[in-house]
């Protein structure tokens, strides 16, 4: 949400090095059909991705035959999933809205799933600009539709703060941004702020500011959200919940 939070991140530097540090084909691989059997679960197929991000999610899912409208509010990210969409040969169906807006926007109960991938909820800072993010999200759904959500492990890196900015972060890399050659590290660890850094190989450096879930704190919201968590995922599977680099929770109204 850039016009929203100006400081969240620099978009222009971020775009040249979010390809490699995702690894498109990498991401698929780690997340094992994840998302794709997830949908097909529970009867989705009309699909709004609500990060749009580079392309990467939207555009596999059209190519695997859903139909899906793309938001994004950066419009670095835009242009580059636009030439992404070209190359795969995919029209992308783009929205540019704000998340607290979105009800305004879009037809009620229209989608049978919102994405919010890539840790995207905490580029808001307050719980009212979440909950009403969560409201929106809540509104275009179909009854009975699903919100399928991610965070970063925050509590990882909230407890063991200062370990991390002395350089000892470990993150895995097995299914959530995959690529080699972007080294990404928080050098700001606040309990309401993470900043991190996004180093590629070839010299390029990008930064992204993010609120900090506390343990349990974003599923307290979805249920604050009017959301029931139907399940919960770590790394795309089952494993042990502290050394996962990422949960991702579906969840209903």
């Amino acid at each position: 949400m850039k016009s929203a939070y100006p400081e969240n991140f620099n978009s222009e530097q971020l775009v040249k090095l979010w390809a490699d540090f995702i690894d498109w084909g990498k991401r698929r691989a780690g997340e094992g059909g994840f998302l794709i059997r997830t949908l097909k679960k529970h009867g989705c197929t009309k699909v709004l991705d609500g990060a749009l991000g580079d392309g990467c999610d939207s555009i596999y899912l059209l190519k695997e035959g859903f139909d899906v409208t793309s938001n994004e509010f950066d419009e670095e990210f835009i242009r580059k999933a636009l030439l992404n969409s070209k190359m795969q040969k995919v029209r992308l169906e783009l929205t540019r809205l704000d998340w607290r807006e979105m009800g305004e926007n879009l037809p009620r109960a229209s989608f049978d799933a919102v994405l919010v991938l890539g840790n995207s909820l905490t580029y808001l800072f307050s719980k009212k600009d979440q909950l009403r993010a969560l409201a929106n999200f809540r509104a275009i759904l179909k009854k009975g539709g699903i919100l399928i959500i991610d965070e970063r492990n925050y509590d990882y890196i909230l407890r063991n703060r200062e370990e991390i900015l002395k350089g000892d972060f470990k993150y895995s890399g097995r299914a959530v941004y995959c690529g080699k050659k972007v080294h990404a590290r928080p050098i700001l660890i606040s309990d309401n702020k993470v900043k991190m850094r996004y180093e590629h190989e070839n010299g390029s450096v990008g930064h992204l500011t993010m609120y900090p879930f506390k343990k349990g704190e974003l599923r307290g919201l979805l249920k604050e959200g009017g959301f029931r968590v139907l399940e919960e995922y770590l790394d795309y599977g089952r494993g042990i919940r502290g050394n996962a680099d990422f949960y991702t929770y579906v969840a209903r109204t």
